[in-house]
């Protein structure tokens, strides 16, 4: 049974944003809407309305992605044809949708927009391709607190500054990619769930020097010592040391939620170019 407000929504983005992604989240919900009533058809009319809803919020955001890649020229209506018709694009989308589905958390939602479009603009036989159809999954089996550990692993150890040329610069930088994760509980059952997702490896018998890294980061002469004493460093270290960060490192999937983490939390976006071959 489809849920009319659903079908209303959907049906109100695609005529709204208009051109092949309206289309494409036309087609998108005609697949969409038959997969998530198939998988919940023996659970209770609640769960199966909330199931619709849940898919359609996730649905909107992605169509509201798809349109803005059009209007700048990243992808054509042809090629957003291509895709659906693509079976290793379907099962993403697939796995997105049932995703989606099971929860209202909008952030999730958001997330798995992302690796959807992220996905429609490389070949079926690329890294984020394989990739982005192991971390949908991922993605409704860990807690927000997870997520957020990715993506403070992602800053850390793999994201680079770009337009740093003074020194002056680099702890508001620094500032603005940490700060929202300084919160975060990070503990050994939170290491070990995600290592069983996949998404990271725990080397207990291997430690990352945080000076060091920090360090190669920055444009020359950072100062650790001085970011150390702050606030944010303090907080920083102690993440990285007392709850053994240190010995984190991330898988391909661990990396790809965790970038598109940290980009929701700063308002960034970081690009994939490198995954696309």
């Amino acid at each position: 049974m489809s849920d009319p407000l659903s079908l209303i929504a959907v049906s109100a983005l695609s005529g709204a944003i208009g051109g092949g992604a309206g289309k494409f989240v036309e087609k998108a919900w005609d697949s969409g809407e038959k997969w998530v009533v198939s998988h919940f058809a023996n659970h209770q009319e609640k769960a199966r309305e909330k199931a619709e809803e849940n898919s359609a919020d996730f649905l909107k955001k992605l169509g509201t992605r798809v349109s803005e890649l059009e209007k700048n020229n990243q992808v054509s209506e042809e090629s957003l044809v291509t895709a659906q018709e693509h079976p290793d694009f379907s099962v993403v989308l697939q796995k997105a949708m049932l995703s989606a589905a099971q929860t209202d958390n909008e952030s999730k939602h958001d997330l798995l927009s992302r690796l959807v479009s992220e996905r429609i603009q490389v070949s079926p036989e690329s890294m984020i391709s394989m990739a982005s159809k192991m971390a949908c999954d991922a993605i409704s089996y860990t807690t927000p607190n997870q997520l957020q550990i990715l993506g403070l692993l992602a800053n850390i150890l793999y994201i680079q500054p770009t337009g740093l040329t003074q020194q002056a610069n680099q702890i508001p930088w620094l500032e603005a990619r940490m700060g929202p994760f300084l919160d975060v509980s990070a503990t050994p059952l939170d290491y070990m769930h995600l290592e069983s997702l996949s998404c990271m490896k725990f080397e207990s018998f291997m430690t990352r020097d945080l000076s060091a890294i920090l360090t190669q980061k920055m444009v020359r002469n950072f100062d650790y010592e001085t970011f150390k004493a702050t606030e944010l460093g303090e907080k920083l270290v102690d993440i990285w040391d007392a709850k053994s960060l240190n010995s984190c490192q991330l898988t391909t999937v661990g990396q790809i939620l965790g970038i598109m983490v940290t980009d929701q939390y700063t308002g960034s976006k970081t690009n994939f170019s490198g995954w696309g071959d």
